[in-house]
């Protein structure tokens, strides 16, 4: 089902533009345009769109340029004792990481008479602890 801004003889009129239509098609496009707003406003937006594209000229790349762009990239190492040294360094400050989190975590929640911290009997650890009547 079209919209109301969409007509059927949009998807023409960049070949109509270019030229590329047969002359029976041009004919039918060219006037379907001069009654059409929405063709007309498209129109009036290919062709500066193409007037811009005609002005854009390409510019030659000067010699050299690419390898100087990739002699300046850092080389990485492809030592691969390197690389096993990286992914071990890596692996082991998570596994370092995870053990500290779960000291931290075990330290602060331990059931000990001489903790300061205090629960609320409402909390989630207090029910899974049977402090909480359910």
């Amino acid at each position: 089902m079209k919209q109301k801004n969409e007509c059927s003889f949009e998807k023409k009129l960049n070949a109509y533009i270019a030229g590329e239509l047969s002359e029976m098609e041009h004919n039918k496009v060219r006037m379907h345009i001069s009654s059409c707003h929405l063709c007309q406003n498209e129109i009036r937006t290919l062709q500066q769109v193409d007037n811009f594209l005609f002005q854009y000229t390409e510019k030659e790349v000067p010699a050299g340029l690419n390898e100087k762009i990739l002699n300046s990239v850092p080389k990485t190492s492809t030592n691969p004792f390197m690389r096993k040294v990286i992914s071990f360094s890596i692996a082991a400050s998570v596994l370092i990481s995870f053990m500290a989190g779960i000291m931290l975590s075990s330290g602060l929640y331990a059931d000990s008479s001489d903790s300061n911290i205090t629960i609320g009997e409402d909390s989630l650890f207090s029910y899974y602890e049977g402090d909480y009547d359910v």
